[in-house]
């Protein structure tokens, strides 16, 4: 079948379907995807969309604890070597 009436009848479906129906297609992409390339690490190895997620969690988390620096005290370790 051809990708775009597949997709015209895909969103046709999610047009009319409930949250019972649209839970299960989520779980469907969400576990299609968990595997797919989306970043990569500082290193330049490949980060899954999981791991990704997990990496902005923690991000988020350090952030609200107030576990962060200023540019002006990163330029100045930076200056500093450390």
């Amino acid at each position: 079948m051809e990708a775009v009436i597949l997709k015209n009848k895909i969103q046709s479906y999610l047009d009319n379907a409930d949250e019972r129906v649209l839970a299960i297609v989520n779980g469907v992409f969400e576990n299609y995807y968990k595997d797919e390339t989306v970043a990569f690490h500082p290193d330049g190895t490949p980060m899954s969309r999981h791991e990704y997620k997990v990496a902005l969690d923690t991000a988020e988390e350090q952030i609200n604890n107030g576990d962060f620096i200023s540019v002006e005290e990163f330029e100045q370790q930076k200056i500093m070597g450390n």
